[in-house]
């Protein structure tokens, strides 16, 4: 897909696509880039919770797991999930996804994306291409899945208030995290 935004008043085309090999070297920078060590701290601007290095971007990009945006050359966010593995806080994910569907807020039979990441570059905050990639997103993997389900740091106000303006609905919480979920 290609479209046209304007970022900083200035109309710029963008390339939308699923990922492929010779991209993960960009997606581990983006990633490591908005690691919340990374940041120093200040995560006003938001962060992302997991670290993946390139074999595990392989990995997601065998799947079709991974969308990708690009100006020009420049990789300036993506968008996956991470249904392959259970380490971690994915296996919370996986729980509680059994506990929405043991408790009717989501079809048992919903095959449901779990650890959705998305990372965007700063310049494009606010610009509309978050809301353009997760459509995209939702596109792409639509066969596969009825369901996006995630966990948002209770820390990242920013992500949390932009995931619940776009859609995701909050379906629950710990002391650390807010859950949520968005319909495919």
């Amino acid at each position: 897909m290609h479209l046209r935004l304007l970022v900083h008043h200035q109309s710029t085309e963008i390339t939308i696509r699923p990922a492929m090999e010779t991209d993960i070297h960009n997606l581990v920078a983006l990633n490591a880039k908005w690691q919340l060590a990374a940041l120093n701290g200040n995560a006003d601007k938001g962060f992302v919770g997991a670290a993946f290095n390139a074999d595990f971007f392989a990995i997601l990009i065998a799947r079709n797991e991974v969308v990708v945006a690009y100006n020009d050359n420049i990789l300036i966010a993506y968008m996956l999930t991470v249904n392959h593995t259970q380490m971690g806080l994915l296996a919370v994910h996986q729980q509680q996804v059994q506990l929405l569907k043991n408790n009717g807020t989501i079809n048992s039979t919903a095959n449901v994306a779990v650890g959705i990441q998305t990372a965007v570059e700063e310049a494009y905050h606010g610009t509309g291409l978050i809301s353009i990639l997760r459509n995209e997103f939702r596109d792409f993997v639509r066969d596969r899945y009825q369901y996006f389900f995630t966990t948002i740091s209770k820390e990242n106000l920013r992500s949390f208030a932009s995931a619940t303006k776009f859609g995701w609905q909050l379906v629950g919480s710990n002391e650390h995290y807010h859950y949520l979920i968005l319909v495919v």
